[in-house]
């Protein structure tokens, strides 16, 4: 835990190798999560036995929940039922903010 104001969009870079990262909270089954992803990257699908709440701080990324597919800005937030399947891709560089309910 951090005691100190924090930018959020600043405590990230973007990285040509991979996706940037920072959880400011992990812990069993609850986390707040920091993400800073390049263009083409690809996040494999899952299924989260929890809630995931996504938050988009800077760009664009894309977002397919089951058999649904959204788009989503600068500024936008969506929240995935649990045991939903999503997959994330990134059709530009995007800052995420992501938390496990």
């Amino acid at each position: 835990m951090f005691k100190k104001i924090i930018t959020p969009v600043d405590e990230l870079n973007y990285r040509v190798d991979g996706i940037d990262n920072k959880y400011l909270i992990n812990e069993g089954n609850r986390a707040l999560g920091l993400f800073a992803a390049t263009t083409g990257t690809i996040v494999p699908t899952q299924i989260s036995q929890q809630d995931v709440f996504f938050y988009v701080m800077e760009g664009v990324f894309n977002l397919k929940i089951d058999d649904r597919m959204f788009e989503l800005k600068t500024g936008e937030l969506i929240l995935v039922p649990k045991t939903s399947s999503f997959t994330v891709s990134f059709p530009e560089n995007a800052k995420i903010l992501t938390a496990r309910l």
